[in-house]
């Protein structure tokens, strides 16, 4: 130890002389692109830290289910235990690192290999470094800073919203659990998709709950009453939607959550009949606390 702490003193005096030297244009290059090792880990516990912190914290509040289907939420909270051991990891490789005394960044070598090579390596392996922890801390900083709010009217124009839900072989449907209660838009639409003649709906009582979607092709007092049904996550999420014919539809706001309570009659939509709500009642109502459905 005590020659190589000699070594690398007398490397620096020949520096501090001769910056001709392609030993010394060696050292000074590794001086800019090498990071301290024990910074580094510090640096990527404190990351994983947020991180889980972040996971928690959409648990706690119940903003977890505007992104992932509710049965999966323990998984999240797998995530939160995994994020909270590497940083507790990267904590103790932190520690194996004597705190050094040269200044944070420096990190001298004398490994007989070329000059080029030795450069090209060191700085990939730098921007490697601040790659993997900005690859890290981005979904931590969006997480923490951008509101959380599911999807709306807006993503409806994206995606456009859906006519029909059929049902998936082998799964008992929303429809059947909810036998005894009011049916929602999902269990409407199954069981229109199951139906050989719509207009067998023709008066049959609708008590749905929804955010006002307001298509261009619908006529002035028309909106769709919409929800999101959601499998997995919200990158599979499928906009779903009754439309409703009310004499108020021109003063809802778009994205306001309403309950409609109405019967349904056989109207036409985009060239296609299909059964419409006409309301009876159209209330505000707060955002349910589940705003998704779930197949």
């Amino acid at each position: 130890m005590a020659r190589q702490e000699r070594a690398r003193a007398a490397a620096g005096a020949r520096c501090a002389g001769d910056v001709r030297d392609d030993r010394c244009v060696h050292l000074r290059t590794q001086r800019r692109v090498t990071m301290n090792p024990r910074i580094e880990y510090l640096l990527r516990a404190i990351v994983l830290a947020a991180s889980g912190l972040m996971f928690y914290t959409k648990i706690s509040d119940g903003t977890l289910a505007f992104y992932i289907n509710q049965r999966f939420a323990w998984l999240s909270l797998v995530a939160v235990i995994l994020y909270v051991a590497l940083a507790m990891t990267m904590v103790y490789k932190a520690s194996l690192h004597r705190r050094s005394e040269r200044p944070l960044g420096e990190s001298i070598t004398f490994d007989v290999i070329p000059l080029q090579a030795r450069n090209r390596r060191r700085l990939s392996t730098h921007r490697a470094s601040w790659l993997a922890l900005g690859l890290l801390v981005l979904p931590a900083l969006l997480g923490f800073f951008t509101p959380a709010r599911p999807l709306g009217a807006s993503a409806i124009q994206n995606r456009g919203i859906g006519l029909t839900a059929p049902d998936r072989v082998g799964t008992v449907t929303q429809a059947q659990r909810a036998a005894t209660g009011p049916k929602n838009i999902l269990d409407w639409l199954r069981e229109f998709s199951r139906a050989a003649d719509l207009s067998a709906f023709e008066g049959k009582e609708a008590d749905v709950i929804g955010f006002v979607y307001k298509d261009p092709r619908a006529k002035q007092d028309e909106f769709w009453v919409s929800r999101f049904a959601v499998s997995c996550c919200v990158a599979d999420a499928t906009a779903l939607g009754l439309l409703v014919r009310t004499p108020k539809a021109e003063m809802l706001p778009v994205d306001s959550w309403v309950r409609v309570i109405g019967k349904f009659t056989m109207g036409e939509f985009a060239g296609e009949r299909i059964p419409i709500i006409i309301a009876e009642r159209v209330e505000p109502t707060p955002q349910p606390a589940q705003p998704y459905l779930y197949p």
